[in-house]
């Protein structure tokens, strides 16, 4: 979480140097900056998704079940999503899914502690960390 505390600051610092008109080329460079911090930080976030999820995939509870599976698999590379966007990548896997049984696990999984509610739109579930 220190990435998100440096784009914090640098945010608030180019906020500043974009009001203050004495040094734009100040404010350019701390944008480039922010941009540079940014695609490091995609990439460190995935790692510590399947980090977290390769601790998971090993429970029994999930390594027997196919569906469980495949909805770490998506928290894990997507990152948080709701109910019908996971059920669309365990659709697009096996060929089918049914809303109710995606749901079903996902309550489950919560319970287990493996995954939990998230900030966003609606009900959005993501790995617990």
């Amino acid at each position: 979480r220190k990435l998100d505390t440096i784009m914090n600051r640098l945010d608030m610092n180019e906020r500043i140097l974009s009001d203050s008109l004495e040094h734009p080329e100040l404010a350019s460079a701390v944008s480039n900056l922010r941009a540079g911090v940014l695609l490091v930080k995609e990439p460190i976030t995935a790692l510590e998704r399947l980090s977290a999820a390769r601790k998971y995939i090993h429970r029994r509870s999930v390594e027997k079940d196919e569906i469980s599976r495949l909805i770490i698999q998506t928290f894990a590379l997507h990152g948080p999503q709701n109910t019908s966007q996971i059920e669309r990548v365990v659709r697009e896997a096996r060929g089918h899914a049914s809303r109710r049984i995606v749901r079903s696990r996902i309550r489950r999984m919560v319970e287990e502690g493996i995954v939990r509610s998230a900030k966003g739109r609606g009900k959005v579930y993501e790995l617990a960390e």
